[in-house]
């Protein structure tokens, strides 16, 4: 880790650096049979900050993020690939 996020992380006391991004997601809670649609406005490898509608109820829920990709590489057994998001994920401004 950089001196620069070093510092940032020390000053904002977070596990992961974060990063800006508006992503359309899904929220699916075990017991709902419908699914709820949110926007995740920060991400990193720990946690997300997102905007749901009536998220005073959620406790548990698994966050979903669907992206339309295409496959850049793979190797020869096809068990791994490489995968392009067909459109980038956003930085927040």
């Amino acid at each position: 880790m950089g001196r620069f996020q070093s510092v940032l992380a020390a000053r904002e006391r977070r596990k992961a650096r974060r990063y800006g991004v508006e992503v359309k997601a899904l929220i699916k809670v075990d017991d709902e049979f419908a699914e709820r649609q949110c926007t995740i406005h920060d991400i990193s490898q720990t946690g997300a900050f997102i905007a749901v509608e009536d998220g005073d109820t959620l406790e548990h829920f698994t966050l979903t993020v669907s992206r339309q990709c295409r496959v850049i590489r793979r190797n020869k057994e096809g068990t791994r690939i490489g995968v392009e998001f067909l459109v980038p994920w956003s930085v927040a401004p």
